[in-house]
């Protein structure tokens, strides 16, 4: 006998109460995974009973009084009572009903007299398709439970639970290594597509990529970034995944990016972390792809070779020389040992400095320094904006003209940095949004920027402005500016100010910028805001 609580449960609507005794006795429900848990006469006694009982099958007469079958299941429908499975019977001349309810959402019909071999046969789909159903709620289920554990493992926040759950799902052994993938965008025909329209082409993505690495299709994660510009997707890849198709990785990795490519329609571009032998190692893989796709990403930097910025050795005694004193400098930000830096960034200046060094060569000791100070951050908070940091990096670091003010601005920025780290490392920020806020509702009017509030609580420009993002969705620039925008509005409706009187108060000094920003928001000009609403009021 089974439990009576994995049975599904029926209800039988028919106003003759030898059908309904009839249906109970013509076949073996129990066997068959069903029980029936309730009868009815009408649909209105029925509609009584899904408000307090809950059914996976119901099996309704067509034609009954007060509330037929048609109107039953209509006001189930559309009062979202029940999500159960409808099955009606209908006599033969009643069959123009049966087809419209099968419009309405009906599974089946069966006409009378019921033959048992028909509702066997029809429970039997029904009972196949719940146990579809159920495997793909299971099967969701575990997608999900295996997305928490690996997420917990890319990110350097696991346990031992994490990383057997990862290992076991994945059998993974030997080398292994995070490959991030995305639709790229230096492709200008998907750039110009629409947002909507760029989530689509994820999704065939993602699609594709499992259809190709069939049974390692559990080796993709969907979105793990989460940037807004960013359509992407993560493979976990292991050294067997190649040798299968007898490859390199290199060779692995120009085939799936080129399969991808010609699938889609759309360039895909690929990048690896560095190859690891456990799966507790894979977050050190995940942070360098990441760092690596967002050096890729910035053409500016003139990266050619992601090998040559990971820091392969060049065979060039001078090169591996300067990587060994940048490598120091980074320990020193790391431990955020002042003195240290000082003495390990002026040793690293000169030696890029040095006029004897090919152009290209110090291109890429440039390289390799972002490349290893953004991993720093990463390390610190996987939700840092590498881009962002880079850029930070980029226009402070040889802002001065003269090279002594350059070696000494090299340093100082060192510095600088080393105490951001420390900054994100002691989550020093809790509080300081507030008070920005506060100062920006009482000065919104006044000269102030990004640049003046981080000098005036001593964080790091970049990073505050990551915190903006991360509190209010938007920059602080488009923060401050809606603000601006709202409190103009408000001097709009309660004054007779001009315009431009407006856009003055309110931190604008050039009017038509003013009008443009404020018909972004609001969707009409300033004057067209004023007329719209005082004829509002009149009416």
């Amino acid at each position: 006998m089974k439990a009576a609580d994995s049975l599904l449960k029926v209800l039988v609507v028919d106003d003759e109460p030898f059908i309904r005794k009839g249906l109970a006795a013509l076949i073996d429900w129990e066997a068959e995974g069903y029980c029936i848990s309730g009868e009815a006469s009408n649909g209105a006694t029925a509609i009584e009973l899904l408000k307090n009982n809950t059914y996976d099958l119901i099996i309704s007469d067509i034609k009954m009084p007060q509330m037929d079958g048609i109107e039953f299941l209509t006001y189930v429908k559309e009062n979202k009572l029940s999500d159960a499975r409808f099955i009606f019977l209908s006599g033969y001349y009643d069959f123009q009903y049966a087809k419209t309810a099968i419009q309405y959402g009906c599974c089946d019909y069966i006409l009378k007299p019921i033959q048992s071999e028909e509702l066997l046969a029809t429970i039997r789909r029904i009972m196949n398709d719940y146990r579809k159903e159920a495997d793909k709620k299971e099967s969701r289920k575990d997608d999900a439970k295996a997305y928490h554990h690996l997420m917990a493992v890319l990110w350097g926040k696991c346990d031992d639970i994490d990383i057997r759950y990862v290992q076991d799902k994945m059998k993974l052994s030997g080398d292994m290594a995070y490959v991030h993938c995305e639709l790229s965008q230096n492709d200008d025909k998907f750039m110009a597509l629409s947002k909507d329209k760029k989530r689509e082409q994820q999704r065939k993505l993602y699609h594709y990529a499992s259809l190709l690495l069939k049974e390692y299709s559990d080796h993709i994660v969907y979105e793990i970034i989460k940037l807004a510009n960013c359509y992407d997707m993560g493979i976990i890849f292991c050294s067997q995944m190649a040798q299968e198709k007898m490859m390199s990785c290199d060779e692995w990795i120009k085939w799936l990016q080129k399969e991808l490519t010609e699938r889609i329609g759309y360039k895909v571009v690929a990048f690896m972390g560095c190859m690891v032998t456990d799966v507790g190692m894979l977050a050190d893989s995940y942070r360098e792809a990441v760092v690596l796709r967002s050096l890729q990403i910035n053409k500016k930097y003139g990266i050619k070779n992601l090998r040559n910025v990971r820091g392969q050795q060049s065979g060039n005694s001078m090169d591996d020389t300067i990587r060994k004193y940048m490598d120091e400098l980074i320990h020193a930000i790391e431990i955020n040992d002042k003195s240290r830096i000082k003495e390990e960034a002026k040793t690293v200046y000169k030696s890029m400095m040095d006029k004897s060094m090919d152009p290209d060569m110090v291109s890429k000791n440039v390289q390799y320094l972002i490349y290893k100070m953004l991993g720093l951050a990463y390390k610190q908070d996987t939700d840092i904006d590498q881009e962002e940091i880079m850029q930070y990096i980029k226009e402070t670091v040889f802002a001065s003209k003269t090279s002594n003010e350059n070696c000494l601005r090299f340093q100082q920025f060192m510095e600088e940095y080393a105490d951001y780290l420390m900054q994100v490392r002691q989550n020093k920020s809790k509080g300081i949004i507030e008070l920005i806020e506060a100062e920006i509702e009482d000065n919104y009017a006044d000269n102030i920027s990004l640049k003046y509030f981080a000098e005036k609580y001593y964080f790091n420009s970049a990073y505050l402005g990551q915190l903006f993002k991360k509190q209010y969705g938007c920059s602080f620039k488009e923060y401050l500016n809606n603000i601006r925008i709202r409190k103009a509005a408000e001097m709009i409706l309660h004054t007779d100010k001009k315009i431009y009187e407006v856009a003055v108060e309110s931190g604008y000094k050039n009017l038509e910028y003013f009008i443009n920003k404020f018909d972004e928001v609001y969707g009409t000009t300033p004057t067209g805001f004023r007329k719209r609403n005082i004829s509002s009021m009149d009416n």
